[in-house]
């Protein structure tokens, strides 16, 4: 469908706004020739390492300017980057840079152990840090080497079929499994954004969800509208507040659980923002009384998204139209749907046999697109089963209503979403089960009013090994990260089983799901 690759879009947004500002981060302001001249000379770096067209480039690194250099330094020279969650275990770090075959991992002070102890199970040829006092021995500072590098134009012949990146997602074997995009498919999701989201020209967006997941999509469609990106760095409400008012800040994303703290921390006072014209959530539900405070208190402002890495960022979009009809008419039952399909994308409910079902009847969401992934890096039985005859099954059930708005009531998949991260039962399993204290385990999520989701274990402990539940939390906390990490634990003699012997999730879950009109949150 689109012909164009990322350095090119790059390379047209240096020429149309040069001298205006592209980027704000701690009060320095890039303009776009700056910003361009830092992606060129970053791509042209790693291209002096050696790196040929399609390898891949880990990057591990907080939200920063230079993250941006990297990501899109790489792309334009006709790499693949491989964005690392900074929030995630050690243990997923070192996977995903083994599996991905990454030549190379750019990475910041703050996570250098975490690189240099990847390197003992990963092939990594190189390793470059963008601060100074964090270079590993056998590693290299980026700065140095861009400084031998020229800033102007002359872009390698990168092609939309090039591949862009692979963007790992949690598994249902225990591990992350990574998600492989064209440079066709992602830029596909790009210009779809900016047709469908609200997104305006000279757009002041600020950046608070990670540059390396859902918010940084956000970057590139803002810049091709003459935008600028602010990036915070993270999400704070007080600053996010601060940053609005003086900023005079026009969009965001955030997951929902951000958006409530915000409000709260707002105490029903949005004075002084009132540049905010589009504000884009999404990652997991919302719940409506929510956003119906929200609605009253920034005014119809607010555009649901619903996708996957699979199709990044949109399958649906509830607009801000329908969240302005929904106030106007006081028919409040879109505000509880997760909106209708994209143009780019053909999305219905389907059985299991890819038979659409009868209207009004639950049946999985499938979609296809020029934004759908081309497949699981190094996985084609999963590739298999999640994209048959050309449909991406999204494991996602839902009902249409007449008026073609979809509504999620459950998932075919084991996952949890819990504050806009896609978590994993198995990943969380396999870690308890390596605790000597822990003969058997199931986890699932259960309702929570502020992350949407929350994990919870269950857990039959050996008789003969005393443990707590908080020396549980602990051990996946360490090994998996703060996301992963239940934040509950039940203590149980005997986990019930189905008829051929699983564990009856669906049983587990129905005492805390009870009563509600849908099975996730």
């Amino acid at each position: 469908m689109w012909q164009h690759s990322a350095g090119e879009l790059i390379e047209r947004c240096a020429t149309a706004y040069g001298p205006d500002t592209a980027v704000v981060h701690q009060g320095r302001r890039i303009t776009y020739h700056e910003q361009a001249a830092s992606i060129r000379r970053t791509g042209r770096a790693l291209l002096g390492l050696g790196l040929e067209p399609g390898d891949r480039v880990a990057i591990l690194m907080g939200d920063r300017p230079e993250l941006l250099d990297v990501f899109y330094g790489a792309v334009w020279a006709g790499l693949a980057v491989v964005p690392l969650n900074a929030k995630a275990g050690a243990a997923d770090h070192a996977h995903i840079i083994a599996d991905s075959g990454a030549r190379i991992v750019v990475h910041d002070s703050a996570r250098a152990e975490r690189v240099d102890a990847a390197r003992a199970d990963a092939d990594v040829e190189h390793a470059l840090c963008v601060d100074a006092d964090g270079v590993l021995d056998r590693g290299g500072h980026l700065a140095r080497l861009l400084e031998r590098e020229p800033d102007g134009p002359g872009r390698p012949d990168v092609t939309s079929d090039h591949r862009f990146g692979i963007f790992y997602t949690g598994g249902t074997t225990g591990q992350p499994k990574g998600v492989e995009h064209s440079h066709r498919t992602f830029v596909s999701a790009w210009l779809s954004e900016m047709l469908e989201l609200g997104l305006g020209e000279r757009d002041r967006f600020a950046h608070v969800a990670p540059l390396t997941h859902a918010g940084g999509l956000f970057v590139l469609p803002t810049w091709l509208r003459g935008g600028t990106n602010h990036i915070l760095g993270g999400f704070d409400p007080e600053q996010l507040a601060h940053t609005i008012r003086t900023e005079k800040i026009t969009a965001s994303m955030m997951v929902p659980t951000m958006l409530y703290v915000l409000m709260d921390s707002l105490g029903g006072d949005a004075t002084g923002m009132e540049s905010l014209e589009t504000v884009i959530y999404g990652a997991s539900p919302i719940g409506r009384e929510r956003l119906l405070q929200a609605l009253d208190l920034f005014g119809p402002v607010f555009s649901q998204l619903y996708g996957q890495t699979e199709a990044p960022n949109q399958l649906t979009v509830l607009r801000k139209s329908d969240h302005a009809r929904a106030i106007e008419t006081g028919d409040l039952g879109p505000l509880s749907s997760c909106g209708r399909p994209v143009s780019i994308a053909e999305v219905r409910l389907a059985d299991d046999e890819l038979k659409t079902v009868a209207h009004g009847d639950p049946g999985e969401i499938v979609a296809r697109g020029p934004h759908v992934m081309l497949g699981y890096w190094n996985r084609p039985e999963e590739t298999a089963s999640t994209l048959r005859e050309g449909w991406l099954c999204t494991g996602d059930v839902a009902r249409a209503d007449d008026r073609g708005y979809l509504y999620i009531v459950d998932r075919k998949k084991d996952m949890i979403i819990s504050g806009g991260f896609n978590v994993y039962p198995k990943e969380i399993e396999s870690t308890l089960f390596g605790h000597p204290a822990v003969k058997d385990v199931a986890v699932i999520g259960v309702p929570d009013d502020k992350w949407g989701e929350s994990v919870k274990a269950v857990v039959v402990a050996d008789p003969g090994t005393p443990v707590r539940a908080d020396e549980l939390i602990a051990w996946v906390r360490e090994r998996k990260g703060p996301v992963l990490a239940p934040k509950t634990i039940d203590f149980v003699e005997a986990i019930p089983l189905t008829a051929v012997g699983k564990h009856d999730k669906p049983a587990l879950r129905a005492r805390h799901w009870g009563g509600r009109d849908r099975g996730v949150n």
